[in-house]
């Protein structure tokens, strides 16, 4: 088990080496980086992973132009699916092991949900106004998104401009919607999805996507191996 330090920069994640900064991806099934290498080097812990410069025409240089902060690889789930994994942004931690970990030995306690699988991303199920869906899970968006926002009273919360990779950037309008996963519900910042967006997502199987929003105050366990998904309970959630 290794503890890597992790920083939350212009809403996204980053996992710190010895001399690299590394962007959390699981919306990525495939890692790149500059030196097309990772090297986990710690507390007697040893692992070379090889990786490519670019995917499907998508650089480093390009994401951190998008992303607006300096970083040298890009961490896909291809690597981050063959670890268990503790995220703490409050402690600015990530906990990594090939062992099979027991989040109850470090207090770790929270709401479990099933983790699917879709193109090398993982999914998890949602009911949001009474419609189940299934959802990407990708730390590597702020916010959640949806293909399609259920009607809704609600005022946007603010207008935001982001980005999918292979799409380009996009402006939406976010709401407060309530999101329920395995009886708890979270009130998460979102938007709608545009239409040659959503059409992709959809014809892979997804309705949308859960951000790391749901992460930035609560501990999250990522258990890939097992397919399993663990949310710390947190004030926000009701």
């Amino acid at each position: 088990m290794i503890t890597m330090k992790l920083t939350y920069e212009k809403s996204h994640l980053f996992m710190h080496t010895t001399h690299e900064k590394w962007m959390v991806d699981t919306g990525a099934p495939s890692s790149i980086s500059r030196s097309k290498s990772l090297t986990l080097n710690q507390d007697g812990y040893q692992r070379v992973f090889e990786v490519q410069s670019n995917h499907m025409g998508l650089s480093i240089a390009n994401l951190t132009d998008l992303v607006g902060v300096e970083f040298d690889g890009l961490l896909g789930t291809d690597i981050l699916n063959e670890f268990d994994i503790i995220w703490d942004i409050a402690a600015e931690t990530m906990i990594l092991t090939e062992a099979e970990m027991d989040p109850r030995a470090i207090g770790f306690q929270g709401n479990e949900l099933e983790l699917g699988n879709i193109l090398g991303i993982p999914s998890l199920h949602a009911t949001i106004a009474e419609q189940h869906h299934t959802m990407f899970f990708d730390t590597g968006a702020p916010y959640s998104y949806l293909n399609e926002c259920p009607p809704s009273r609600l005022l946007p919360v603010k207008e935001v401009e982001d980005f999918l990779p292979g799409f380009g950037t996009f402006t939406t309008d976010l709401r407060e919607i309530s999101i329920q996963m395995n009886q708890a519900s979270y009130s998460l910042q979102t938007g709608e999805l545009p239409t040659l967006i959503s059409m992709s997502l959809s014809l892979a199987g997804s309705d949308g996507i859960i951000g790391n929003e749901i992460m930035t105050n609560r501990r999250l366990g990522y258990f890939p191996r097992r397919n399993t998904m663990l949310l710390e309970c947190a004030a926000s959630a009701i």
